[in-house]
């Protein structure tokens, strides 16, 4: 194993063995035998992933900025769900790039992957509302009320009015 020199805040991409286990049948050794993680034995090999993490990262944390500065109370979440997206890019970088072949045959999982990126209930799109919601202040967790089967107020609630720029007697 060699080091990985990342762009930034490492703690925020996901390792080999996440995108291993979204791509698990392209981490096969050299005997064939499924690893679950790359290795210098598998095509691409660990070093070869972990560069194209970096570059799938890129376009994820761009469109996302930092996330080692969230302070909603869904900030592990919402850290974990970039985590999945950029391990989701990278294995169809991993086809695309190693399989394309595969890719143009219709043998390859490169389109279900896109499909669930492009998703516009599921997809990708939504860790970009997430983010947005979370610095904003209005993302929480969908848990029901202490003691009672209602749920805690939305996320999109009204402040309470006290007066100001915000509520029902704003004053300009």
């Amino acid at each position: 194993m060699s080091t990985v020199s990342w762009p930034a805040f490492p703690d925020d991409y996901p390792t080999v063995e996440d995108v291993g286990a979204i791509l698990r049948a392209r981490t096969q050794d050299d005997h064939d035998d499924e690893l679950g993680l790359f290795t210098d034995d598998t095509r691409p090999t660990e070093d070869e992933v972990n560069k194209l993490i970096q570059q799938a990262g890129l376009p994820v944390y761009t469109a996302t900025g930092r996330l080692d500065d969230l302070t909603c109370t869904m900030k592990d979440q919402v850290q974990g769900s970039a985590k999945y997206w950029i391990s989701l890019l990278t294995a169809m970088l991993i086809e695309l790039s190693y399989f394309p072949e595969q890719v143009r045959s219709d043998r390859s999982a490169y389109v279900y992957y896109k499909e669930m990126w492009d998703d516009e209930t599921t997809g990708f799109t939504t860790l970009i509302d997430a983010v947005k919601e979370c610095r904003a202040g209005e993302l929480e967790p969908d848990v029901p009320g202490e003691g009672t089967d209602t749920p805690p107020d939305p996320s999109w609630a009204f402040p309470e009015d006290i007066g100001g720029m915000v509520g029902w007697q704003t004053r300009f």
